[in-house]
C-alpha cells in the first residue's frame, strides 16, 4: 500500500464528506452534531469542552469532526480529540515522541515513535505553558510536518 505524503491531496468520502490522506479509508461513514455530544450533560462540561475545542484551534485551521462517540480534531490527518464525559471532558492528541506528566492518565504506543496521550480536563488551568506546547508539536502531526 502506498501512503500519501504531506503535499498529496486528501481523498474526501463523497458520502460522508470526511477527508482522508489514503483513499476509500475504512471509516464509519456517519454524520454527527456536536450538540449531541451534550445532552443531559452540565454545563460546566460544555465550557471545559469549548476551551479545550479554542486551545487546540489556536494554531491554525483545523476542521472539528462530531463523531458517534467522540470528537476529532483534523488538519490532514486527525490529531487531538475529546470524549464528553459526564464530569469532565477526556482529551487526546498524538505525538512522535515520549513525553512523562503526570497529568496523562493513559499513554498509548501505536508505534516505535507514536503516541496517543489523554488526560482528564477538569479545570481550564490544566490548558497551560506546556500542554500548549504539547498541542503545538501535536497540531505540527496533524500537518504532517516532519520533524527535523
Amino acid at each position: 500500500m502506498r501512503f500519501a505524503d504531506a503535499t498529496t491531496p486528501l481523498w474526501t468520502c463523497p458520502h460522508c464528506g470526511h477527508r482522508f490522506v489514503t483513499s476509500n479509508s475504512w471509516h464509519s461513514c456517519s454524520k454527527h452534531k456536536l450538540e449531541d455530544h451534550f445532552k443531559d450533560k452540565p454545563a460546566r462540561v460544555r465550557k471545559l469542552f469549548d476551551a479545550w475545542s479554542d486551545f487546540v484551534l489556536q494554531f491554525g485551521e483545523v476542521t472539528v469532526i462530531p463523531q458517534k462517540t467522540r470528537i476529532s480534531f483534523q488538519v490532514r490527518v486527525r490529531f487531538a480529540g475529546a470524549v464528553i464525559r459526564k464530569n469532565w471532558v477526556e482529551c487526546a492528541f498524538w505525538l512522535k515522541r515520549q513525553v512523562k506528566d503526570e497529568r496523562f492518565h493513559r499513554v498509548e504506543k501505536i508505534t516505535a515513535r507514536d503516541y496517543i496521550y489523554y488526560f482528564r480536563l477538569t479545570d481550564e488551568s490544566q490548558l497551560d505553558k506546556t500542554m500548549k506546547e504539547y498541542l503545538r508539536e501535536a497540531y505540527q502531526v496533524g500537518c504532517q510536518v516532519k520533524r527535523v
